[in-house]
């Protein structure tokens, strides 16, 4: 009989929603515990029980086990059901979720059984008061529901279910032990004692942190972090909470207490002494919860240690290394619920236990909450602070100090020119709202020239990642001129930044007018960057390639701190086929986004570095990439980038709408890309006459556009259609991109698209050339697709076990990266040689370690972890460790697969 356990394993191709392992999520540092689930639902099926209870404190963890384990029961039957607090008085209604579950099964029952059941669940008139014939009546539906299937039932919050309906599920349970269904049952309570129970505990410190770094917005303070893990004691839900609680800024460097907006809990502390009060919120307002600089602040307002104990004993309080709450949204309520006065007079108190000399930032930041008007001193002070304080969180940090210093600033005009800054690293940091309401208050003030253009500047730039329209490019380069009239060397960047709007919407018309006085003003050599854009735009490829490698090496010198121009030399390294360079930068670019909290620019660093990842073969990583970019600009409320998106699947042999919608809607790289994934999809599947529509007209273009990358799909589908003159046509143009960068990349797909207009032994050397060169780059996905031609290329003229070599590769990496539609084409071309097509199927254990060999036998025979640990003379997180490496290994999750493939490698 098939095994119960397979409901928690997934098939040999997993479905997209499936949570792959090591994937941040709510699900983070839970493998052990699904592991010993796992085990435990064995030994269900295996009659030794019936299922599993799961029991943990609120918040915990359990339901996102739960939902894991159901989410992995690919291809068993999976019911679902979550009791809830407002129905724990009504008999049976945990019960009637079960039988709605299983409407037929219901039907299906004897007469006796049924009437029993129907009655129970209120769709019979007089319900039958025997308790024991409900419970038969259960095991007798849950008997029906396995006939054709096993079946995993998960039960959420059993706390909550109603008496009668945990009588009868226990009943059941104790029954059904030989047959293959299983429950597992998540409570907050003990329950089911006569059921194995896995008890969760909080998350280690290293997978709270885990998990806590990856919800939050951007940087925080390490200190800050500290406290707030130390604060959730492991509980996945309050560490989330924790990082949802406040804005970027607030989490940041802890600059400010994140107030909940409907407070709570505020009367918990109504009993409590006068000092125990100021206590309290003193505490709520040091964000670091240092106890250091909790007492010395205390001790300035004449608080005995002792009153610690009172907030202890109220519960309010631990004291210890971190000064925490229970729950993190206590610490806000607090400071929220107190008058404003007295929050000012908290604030003066805690930069006076800040040491200035050691804090700077920590003590102005006190200095200015309790503030009651302007003070110039103290603004300076913060205009200061404000790049120490970005050490520590990061743009939002910074903007947070520059915003309080144009809000504690008497000049209008020095207070307006602070607001213009503050807006524009608010912008950076994701907080737009923040930056518009700053850029309103600018402009009712006294607005010199220099800031009315930089006003001007930021408003077209927040136009342009808003829209993405041709109004905004102009805007853009009006903004470009304003800022030239009182400095040139500032409108550089700001020139640059139009160029690249231009050409990532395609609207290069709008720069036609100012590139030629451009080229003029902007002094030689004072920015390569430029004038290699400005080159490219004006005199094509050929003659902007050498300006360019110039300037992608000198980068890091002219543009440091001008971040939109280095995510534009991530395109240009594309364009010329650098893959290294594009890599390195890429790399650097997202690094320097995360560190700094640059939300606004983040997604198109992410959509290029997605990019590089799908041409490394690197898919999961590039749709990590992708998934990340999508909820960034999801919750800006600003239009995605299906860029990557596109590609990706494009490459994964499936079609991407939303890139051909998009294509429809815009111009320049998006258009570009969608021709290009279109040409990719073709070919992967063998239908060159629409890759070669798709890309026929990249050759006719000259843009920096990744025009190239289309270039290359349209000559393997215009040869492959018969179109050799319009496939040479377009190979003049790709090797004149290939000699004039001389990468691997460039020469590589240049001598394999060559090869498929040769013959003999010209194109038999063009094949090696393309291999030898493509497996010196990192473009993995295009060494593959040389093999793959190379492969075709031998079977048509007989030459099969040669021919075999190279599809067989070809197909590996296929099938390793997920180009599900190359592999299927180097599948089909197995085929034709005679051999057997490989299937995505577990390797052998001809792989494993010979000590991984031996803990994948003993496991395969159903030995948990401790008795394996036993026998080996090993620790038990040992065992653990090794079998997490065999399940990579051999592409599988769960020890209950091991039996498929050890009994394979026997055979």
């Amino acid at each position: 009989m098939t095994s119960v356990a397979h409901a928690l394993t997934l098939t040999t191709k997993p479905p997209a929603e499936v949570i792959r392992p090591g994937q941040i999520s709510t699900f983070v540092g839970r493998h052990t515990d699904s592991s010993r689930l796992d085990e435990l639902l064995h030994a269900a099926v295996t009659g030794q029980s019936a299922g599993v209870v799961v029991r943990g404190p609120r918040g915990i963890g359990k339901t996102a086990l739960l939902d894991h384990a159901a989410k992995l029961a690919t291809g068993r039957r999976v019911i679902q059901i979550k009791s809830a607090a407002a129905e724990t008085d009504l008999a049976y209604s945990t019960l009637q979720q079960l039988c709605s579950a299983l409407p037929h099964e219901l039907t299906r029952l004897e007469a006796q059984h049924r009437r029993v059941l129907e009655a129970a669940i209120g769709l019979r008139g007089t319900p039958d008061t025997d308790l024991l014939l409900v419970c038969v009546a259960v095991v007798q539906l849950l008997t029906r529901a396995v006939e054709a299937q096993p079946l995993v039932c998960f039960i959420d919050n059993a706390q909550w279910a109603d008496t009668a309906s945990t009588y009868a599920l226990a009943f059941a349970v104790r029954r059904l032990a030989p047959a293959p269904v299983a429950m597992v049952i998540a409570s907050r309570a003990s329950c089911f004692a006569e059921l194995p129970e896995l008890v969760l505990s909080g998350l280690e410190h290293a997978d709270a942190r885990s998990l806590l770094t990856s919800a939050l917005p951007g940087p925080v303070d390490e200190r800050v972090l500290n406290r707030m893990v130390t604060e959730a004691r492991g509980n996945p839900q309050l560490l989330l909470e924790s990082a949802r609680s406040g804005s970027p800024r607030e989490l940041a460097g802890g600059y400010g207490v994140p107030v909940p907006a409907r407070l709570r809990d505020v009367d918990a502390g109504a009993n409590l002494s006068a000092d125990g009060k100021l206590l309290l919120l003193l505490a709520a307002a040091e964000p670091l919860g240092d106890s250091m600089r909790l007492w010395r602040a205390a001790a300035r307002l004449g608080i005995e240690q002792d009153t610690a104990d009172e907030l202890e004993s109220a519960g309010l309080l631990s004291f210890g290394t971190f000064i925490t709450f229970p729950d993190p949204a206590l610490r806000g309520s607090v400071y929220g619920a107190a008058p404003a006065a007295e929050r000012r007079r908290i604030h003066g108190v805690l930069a006076a236990a800040t040491d200035s000399a050691t804090e700077p930032d920590r003590h102005v930041w006190h200095l200015a909450q309790a503030l009651v008007g302007p003070d110039d001193a103290i603004a300076c002070e913060l205009e200061r602070a404000a790049s120490s304080a970005s050490l520590r969180g990061g743009l939002a940090a910074e903007a947070a100090f520059l915003e309080r210093s144009a809000l504690s600033t008497a000049d209008p005009v020095l207070r307006a020119s602070r607001a213009v800054a503050a807006a524009g690293l608010n912008y950076e940091a994701g907080a737009v709202d923040a930056a518009a309401r700053l850029l309103a208050t600018t402009e009712i003030g006294r607005l010199q020239t220099a800031d009315r253009a930089r006003v001007a500047h930021l408003r077209a730039t927040m136009d342009f990642d808003s829209s993405r329209s041709h109004s905004a490019v102009t805007r853009l380069v009006a903004s470009a001129t304003a800022v030239e009239e009182f400095d040139p060397q500032l409108a550089r960047p700001v020139y640059l930044e139009a160029l690249s709007a231009a050409i990532f919407t395609g609207h290069v018309d709008v720069m036609q007018a100012v590139l030629p006085q451009l080229a003029k003003q902007i002094p030689k050599g004072s920015d390569r960057l430029l004038e290699g854009v400005v080159e490219r735009c004006k005199s094509g490829y050929a003659a902007a390639v050498e300006p360019l490698k110039l300037a992608l090496k000198t980068l890091g010198c002219d543009h440091e701190d001008e971040a939109r121009a280095r995510v534009l030399a991530c395109m240009i390294a594309a364009d010329l086929w650098d893959d290294d360079t594009w890599h390195h930068l890429t790399k650097a670019e997202l690094a320097r986004s995360r560190r700094a909290g640059a939300r606004t620019l983040l997604p198109y660093v992410l959509t290029h570095r997605a990019l590089l990842e799908i041409h490394t073969g690197q898919f999961e990583v590039a749709q990590s990439l992708v998934d990340e970019s999508r909820a960034i600009t999801d919750a800006a409320g600003r239009p995605a980038f299906p860029h990557a998106a596109g590609v990706l699947a494009a490459w994964q042999g499936r079609l991407a709408p939303e890139l051909a919608e998009a294509a429809c809607r815009g111009d320049g790289s998006v258009r570009s890309l969608a021709r290009y994934a279109q040409g990719v999809l073709g070919n992967g599947t063998g239908n060159y006459a629409d890759a070669a529509r798709a890309t026929g007209g990249a050759f006719e273009d000259d843009r920096l556009e990744l025009q190239g990358w289309s270039i290359v799909e349209f000559i393997e589908a215009a040869a492959r259609s018969g179109d050799l003159t319009a496939a040479a046509d377009a190979l003049e143009r790709l090797s004149d991109q290939a000699c004039l960068t001389g990468t691997d990349w460039a020469l590589g797909v240049e001598a394999r698209s060559r090869a498929l207009l040769r013959d003999g032994q010209e194109a038999e050397d063009l094949y090696l050339e393309a291999i030898e060169r493509l497996s010196r780059s990192r473009i993995t996905t295009h060494l593959a697709r040389a093999q793959l031609l190379y492969g075709e290329w031998l079977r048509r003229r007989g030459r099969r076990i040669d021919a075999r070599e190279k599809l067989k590769a070809a197909q590996r990496a296929f099938l390793g990266m997920g180009a599900d539609g190359f592999a299927g084409r180097a599948s089909r071309e197995l085929l034709a040689t005679g051999e057997r097509a490989r299937r995505r199927v577990p390797e052998t254990s001809s792989q494993l370690t010979p000590q991984e060999a031996r803990i994948a036998w003993l496991a395969r025979d159903g030995r948990s972890n401790p008795e394996i640990a036993a026998a080996l003379s090993i620790s038990p997180r040992t065992v653990e460790y090794h079998l997490h490496k065999v399940f990579n290994k051999l592409s599988i999750t769960s020890r209950t697969q091991l039996h498929l493939v050890l009994a394979a490698a026997e055979t």
